[in-house]
């Protein structure tokens, strides 16, 4: 008999933690039964439902009503279907993880940390969690390990297993008659992003190199901060924006160079995603970059907010093209020997099978 996996997330929204969530579930299918259960049914990304309606063995569920329904839901969801190990993604359903967990007898349970920081009150819940309560706790970065062993959690209840990349593609060089050179960026937008700094960057850059196209691809609370900070500038010619399309992939393999100016991250996403399209990457020297990018190699690393680095790395890829195709190439290499589904699904099931 297979062993029964609960994978929780408290919405479905389109947002990095939730992708590799699917993933998981995508991952582990094969090996176990698999249930994907979504606290909020109000909060669900038709692209994420997609992906896990390509396996139909994977039980998908959200949950309506009142918090105190969803919660008795999710209670009765588990003792129904003897769920034996739960995965939850972030804070709060980390913490409807252990509470369900208590009501049900459920002796699994491991909370997810998707960034190499969190906000205090975040921090103070998952350490409770992780230290107390939890079977482990799994960062999807050494960044967070790091970090968050220095800020209280107990290191022997900590699991790094970096996130995957599915579906990785085969290299295709990028074109050379181009008129403009692209530069694009994919993320949500919010301060963590800083694409305040990728905005002064392109906005030296121009001066030196009219040809450049940025392009800005996401959606959130700072696109009206976004939009003005582009008219303040004056950069509307050579700046456009792109609200959660459902072409990204299309809009990458279009581009000439990534460019990532966060303030934190864990294992970003979006990064994998560039190299996936054979870009190089230029981006700053936060959560795992370090372990996506090899300096001068499949790109380069800047400080946060240093926009004089990021200028300077980026002049000297829009001035040559060869180069921008080696460490493209540089790029698919690394995304392929190190962040496979193989990888990652051959993880999972070393954690799961080792207490069965």
């Amino acid at each position: 008999m297979r062993s029964q996996i609960l994978i929780l997330v408290k919405n479905l929204t389109s947002g990095g933690a939730e992708k590799q969530s699917v993933l998981l579930a995508k991952a582990l299918d094969s090996l176990y039964d698999i249930h994907y259960v979504i606290l909020n049914a109000d909060y669900q990304e038709p692209k994420y439902l997609k992906l896990l309606g390509e396996n139909p063995s994977i039980i998908v569920v959200a949950f309506r009503g009142s918090l105190f329904s969803r919660f008795y839901q999710l209670v009765q969801y588990l003792k129904k279907n003897r769920i034996e190990i739960i995965f939850s993604y972030l804070t709060a359903a980390n913490f409807f993880a252990i509470v369900s967990a208590r009501f049900t007898g459920i002796k699994r349970v491991y909370t997810g940390i998707r960034n190499a920081y969190l906000p205090p009150f975040k921090a103070f819940v998952d350490r409770f969690l992780c230290n107390r309560m939890a079977s482990g706790s799994i960062l999807n970065c050494y960044s967070g390990e790091k970090y968050f062993t220095q800020h209280g959690f107990d290191i022997n209840k900590m699991l790094v297993i970096p996130n995957c990349f599915e579906k990785i593609a085969n290299y295709k060089e990028k074109r050379r008659d181009k008129e403009t050179v692209d530069i694009i960026s994919v993320g949500r937008f919010v301060e963590q992003k800083d694409y305040f700094t990728a905005l002064n960057v392109i906005n030296l850059l121009r001066l030196s190199f009219p040809n450049i196209r940025y392009h800005i691809v996401g959606y959130g609370e700072m696109e009206g901060p976004i939009r003005s900070k582009i008219q303040e500038l004056g950069i509307d010619t050579s700046v456009e924006i792109y609200i959660n399309p459902n072409n990204i992939t299309e809009l990458l393999n279009n581009a000439d160079i990534y460019m990532s100016t966060s303030l934190f991250e864990g294992t970003s996403n979006s990064i994998m995603e560039a190299m996936n399209a054979d870009l190089p990457i230029v981006a700053t020297d936060v959560g795992d970059n370090y372990q996506l990018i090899r300096h001068n190699k499949t790109g380069f690393l800047t400080a946060v907010k240093d926009v004089e680095s990021l200028s300077s790395y980026l002049m000297t890829l829009i001035a040559n093209e060869d180069l921008r195709i080696l460490m493209g190439q540089n790029s698919k290499i690394r995304l392929k020997e190190n962040y496979s589904v193989d990888r990652f699904r051959e993880r999972y099931q070393q954690l799961i099978e080792e207490k069965l």
